[in-house]
């Protein structure tokens, strides 16, 4: 609470009314380049820094101390919090200061200290989708793609080029290598180090992290059935615990599987491995240590 008895998020119920009707409410300790553009209904809370050639959509809320560097495309109603640092340059030692792009979708939060540098490479971009979570010390590099519902927990790093597919949770103090790909709907255990590309649907944990069964409670959780869980239960164990060669094991579950969608996009995800090709469960997995049955 300060002196006047407001609590201290809602700071910007206290700035003065605007002379004119959805005009951005600017604290006036901010510093906003006069080239940003910003929609209607934009809060940019105090000492926050906006640099040219920004755009922010309608109902962005810009906390404190907040900096979005040139370049960077926010859409409508994301929140920024205090201290977090967005569409700065590339860390790349390939950058040489060309321009390039971070563009961010709508209805995301990004808490504080969290940092998204933008991307690598003239008219390349850095991308987050819609509905993601950056949580406090966070950090995506130069080119990543996050797709939408990605949630990126505290001090969690994302390394360039790296692709988060839709609805990944990425568990605190995580670090991922540049160029690495994480399938939808997966789950990766805080503190795990991410070498090798973690297919979707899956539950990976270790250094490095490997697959320890599929993610249930988060397929549960998204609202799939019970008959494409079990097919994806079955599609995990002839693919990682079967013994066979993991080429044959594709092409069984084509024949096993024709109908299933989520099988067919496991399968493809897996043929289309980066170079660094899918982490697989350690030689010593058992079925019964891989939690099928956890809540």
């Amino acid at each position: 609470m300060n002196r006047r008895g407001q609590r201290r998020e809602d700071w910007w119920l206290a700035l003065p009314s605007s002379p004119m009707p959805n005009r951005p409410s600017i604290h006036p300790t901010a510093v906003v380049d006069p080239a940003a553009r910003l929609a209607p209904g934009v809060e940019i809370g105090p000492y926050a820094l906006i640099e040219a050639d920004v755009e922010i959509g309608e109902g962005c809320r810009i906390s404190g101390h907040a900096v979005v560097g040139g370049g960077t495309v926010l859409g409508r109603n994301n929140v920024i919090h205090h201290h977090a640092i967005v569409g700065t340059d590339s860390q790349d030692s390939k950058f040489k200061g060309e321009p390039t792009r971070l563009v961010v979708g709508d209805d995301n939060v990004i808490r504080e200290f969290a940092t998204v540098n933008r991307a690598t490479g003239e008219g390349h971009a850095t991308r987050v989708g819609s509905g993601c979570r950056l949580l406090a010390y966070s950090h995506v590099a130069h080119n990543a793609t996050l797709g939408n519902g990605a949630i990126v927990a505290n001090a969690a790093q994302v390394g360039g080029e790296t692709v988060l597919e839709e609805h990944v949770v990425i568990g605190g103090l995580v670090g991922i290598h540049q160029r690495r790909r994480i399938g939808a709907y997966s789950i990766v255990g805080a503190c795990s180090k991410v070498t090798k590309d973690i297919p979707p649907f899956i539950r990976a944990d270790g250094h490095p992290a490997r697959p320890r069964g599929i993610n249930l409670i988060g397929l549960e959780r998204h609202g799939f059935p019970p008959e494409a869980i079990a097919a994806i239960k079955a599609a995990y164990k002839t693919l990682f615990l079967r013994g066979i060669r993991l080429e044959e094991a594709l092409d069984q579950l084509g024949r096993d599987f024709p109908d299933s969608a989520e099988v067919a996009r496991l399968v493809d995800f897996i043929r289309h491995a980066s170079e660094w090709s899918v982490a697989r469960p350690a030689a010593s997995a058992r079925q019964d240590d891989l939690g099928f049955g956890d809540r």
